[in-house]
């Protein structure tokens, strides 16, 4: 098994390599590009980037956030990464293939109506100030099925919770007295929302000290009749190894119904489906890229 400083190690020279064969002015490190505004240059395919800046601007018109993560110029970008894999599907509406990638996690849903990159909906947690939960893939069916996805590729946990990240809350399980928790007494729902799907257990931890961000897109997935999905490199030893991980430990503290509604799904695995086809063109570069 690879260790995660080494699987980081090795992406940084292959990305400063990559940047330099195309060309590509960057920061001293070689992989990061020199400006956030050359983030498009971390895009393979300039049809995905023009949806990106289309999707960016209809968004600001309505008011509505499309996050352009801080680091999108960065080689290792889990944003850019899930971008060059799956956009060229989203930007083509090629919901036949993109379907048959997601049922490798095991999924069985129905057919593809829609799919869109940084989905929010700022009504389910009442995120009405600041930056709200956002969906690094939302996807819907002809069966109202949604399929929430996630993309991790060298990150190393889940999101904590600000609140206690900031030393502002002891992490203590606010069960049986919800106001304990700062973003109830603001009128988040986040918790009102846990204790109605059982998922705020006996442990004398808030579950939200490890893991806030996937009970936030699994509380997601749920009040939208959905499933949630995580898709990740196979190499990072983080969120699954064959003994353990940071997702098997997850989905062991959950409620058995609920527990199978959530999946797996490896960068790897996609990428070995896809090249039985020989029309994707752009594979070969995000090989040389990211594998």
């Amino acid at each position: 098994m690879m260790k995660k400083q080494e699987l980081i190690k090795k992406l940084q020279q292959q990305t400063t390599e990559y940047f330099k064969g195309k060309g590509y002015a960057t920061a001293k490190c070689g992989y990061i590009l020199e400006k956030r505004g050359d983030w498009q240059h971390n895009i393979i395919l300039g049809e995905v980037t023009d949806y990106i800046k289309n999707k960016k601007e209809e968004c600001e018109k309505k008011k509505i956030p499309f996050p352009l993560h801080k680091w999108i110029h960065h080689g290792l970008s889990s944003q850019a990464c899930l971008f060059n894999l799956l956009g060229p599907f989203v930007v083509n509406q090629d919901y036949a293939t993109l379907k048959e990638i997601l049922l490798l996690s095991g999924l069985n849903i129905g057919n593809i109506s829609s799919a869109e990159f940084e989905f929010s909906d700022r009504d389910i947690f009442k995120e009405y100030q600041g930056q709200p939960t956002s969906i690094d893939l939302y996807v819907e069916t002809d069966k109202d099925e949604k399929v929430i996805v996630e993309f991790k590729f060298t990150e190393s946990k889940f999101g904590t919770c600000s609140v206690y990240k900031n030393g502002d809350c002891d992490g203590a399980n606010p069960r049986g007295s919800l106001g304990l928790c700062y973003l109830h007494q603001l009128g988040r729902t986040y918790m009102s929302l846990m204790e109605k799907y059982n998922l705020l257990n006996d442990a004398e931890s808030c579950p939200f000290t490890e893991f806030y961000q996937a009970y936030r897109l699994l509380i997601f997935a749920r009040e939208k009749n959905g499933y949630f999905l995580l898709i990740h490199d196979e190499r990072n030893p983080t969120f699954l190894t064959q003994d353990r991980g940071r997702y098997k430990r997850f989905k062991q503290l959950l409620p058995q119904n609920i527990a199978d509604e959530i999946f797996i799904l490896s960068i790897q695995q996609i990428v070995e489906y896809l090249q039985k086809d020989a029309k994707y063109n752009w594979l070969a570069e995000f090989k040389k890229k990211y594998l």
